[in-house]
């Protein structure tokens, strides 16, 4: 597999005190076995359709129509919210460099990229000009077609293609439910290119399908390549010697449930790992975030930046978190630091280095700190930023994800909690049937 996980210094015999005894994991071990066995029988009875995403023959149609998009347009805006947004652009981030695709940048390959996964109004104005300028594609990702923000976006949008482009049906994909919906039914009139999400997938496990792969071929990443790490993942994780997504469910769970470590802090060192982060605390937040009484908390850091803002909270502060450091084996890009004079003999140290290896040696010194003082972590080390190597680490997580909701006695697929606030935008909006919802917030406030 193209992820290679350590979890020493999640345990006693490293991490001190502020480790698992690891009689506590073998005592747990069976429990977390049987979890895994339901995991697996839900899957042969076909209730966990991410799981075989990578494997559904919708995906060679999703393939095929995606090839056919590659290469043609500049601009690509993706409109999009939550899992819609976050796992294609932690995608393309991680593959390119968040810098390598913004506007204007020397030696970005491919066309330049806009995730607009907010209604800020000064972003969608700038995507907007940038678009109207060009030769865009506008991808719309929303599985049930209703999304507040995604549609007031391709409102936006569609007005702008019709003003300006004859061919505007050529440049909108639009990726939902695949039978209802008002996206599905305006595309479906208007005669716009389609995909499907599967309906038994939801939004966050939805990065293998059309959700991740159409937007990674637009901007020119093989997503087959994707689908093949997801399913070398599935294997590995399959086999009988080892499993790092149970063993690593079962010592978050240990150590929040046993020593209340609960805030789980994602520190990827390297920029274009942060949306990796981000995508990760959607995935541990809405699907786990369900229980009053018990509930994870999902953090995202950044090294070296966050060792010079939240370091000495992490080693001295409250013991209630647990670390996660997600680093590539090697970066793609060198920059080495040049022989120039300078008189200091701070600098002699560093002369003749690259970067990259002062950014493994921060991650190495924090790491090393913080299991000297007890504070328990480990590593997730990507072969490369490829996008092999991003499949098998977003299977692994939302595997990952699925076991912790077992052990947490949660549903990790759904999201009671937000249809309020759903709700209640509408009302403000002036939506037609939501009247009450409307007078409730006037009537707070705020």
């Amino acid at each position: 597999m193209e992820v290679k996980v350590d979890l020493a210094n999640l345990y006693e015999e490293r991490a001190g005190e502020g480790g698992i005894p690891r009689r506590e994991w073998e005592a747990f071990l069976p429990q977390a076995q049987r979890a895994w066995w339901r995991l697996q029988e839900a899957r042969s009875r076909g209730e966990m359709a991410f799981l075989d995403l990578p494997y559904m023959r919708e995906m060679d149609q999703v393939i095929e129509v995606s090839k056919r998009f590659r290469g043609r347009f500049d601009p690509v805006v993706l409109l999009g919210i939550g899992g819609s947004c976050l796992g294609p652009q932690a995608l393309a981030e991680a593959v390119f460099h968040p810098w390598m695709r913004s506007e204007g940048s020397a030696g970005a390959e491919g066309p330049r990229a806009f995730f607009l996964d907010n209604v800020d109004p000064s972003s969608c104005r700038h995507a907007l000009e940038v678009a109207q300028e060009g030769n865009p594609l506008v991808i719309v990702i929303s599985k049930s077609g209703t999304t507040v923000e995604t549609l007031a976006q391709f409102l936006l949008f569609l007005d702008m293609l019709k003003r300006r482009f004859s061919d505007w049906r050529e440049r909108i994909v639009v990726i939902t439910d695949p039978e209802k919906g008002p996206l599905r039914a305006f595309a479906t009139e208007e005669g716009l290119t389609t995909l499907p999400i599967p309906p038994k997938v939801g939004g966050r496990f939805s990065v293998l399908s059309a959700v991740g792969i159409f937007p990674a071929y637009a901007l020119g990443i093989e997503g087959e390549e994707i689908l093949l790490g997801a399913v070398e993942a599935d294997r590995a994780l399959r086999a009988e010697e080892g499993n790092p997504a149970l063993e690593t469910a079962s010592l978050l769970y240990l150590l929040h449930t046993r020593m209340g470590k609960g805030i789980w802090v994602t520190c990827p060192y390297g920029d274009a790992l942060e949306g990796l982060a981000a995508w990760r605390a959607q995935l541990i937040g809405e699907s786990l975030g369900k229980r009053e009484d018990i509930a994870p908390t999902p953090v995202s850091a950044r090294g070296t930046t966050d060792q010079h803002s939240q370091l000495q909270l992490w080693l001295e502060g409250p013991r209630d978190k647990v670390f996660t450091f997600l680093r590539l084996k090697g970066h793609p890009l060198r920059a080495p630091i040049p022989e120039v004079d300078f008189p200091a003999e701070e600098a002699e140290s560093l002369k003749g280095k690259e970067i990259g290896e002062l950014l493994e040696a921060e991650r190495r010194a924090t790491q090393y700190v913080l299991t000297q003082r007890g504070r328990p972590n480990y590593t997730v080390t990507l072969s490369g930023p490829t996008p092999k190597a991003l499949g098998a680490l977003f299977f692994m997580w939302e595997v990952e994800t699925v076991l912790l909701g077992s052990f947490y006695g949660v549903n990790p697929f759904d999201q009671p909690a937000v249809e309020k606030g759903k709700r209640l935008t509408w009302g403000l909006m002036g939506r037609k049937g939501f009247e009450a919802e409307r007078e409730e917030i006037e009537a707070w406030g705020g």
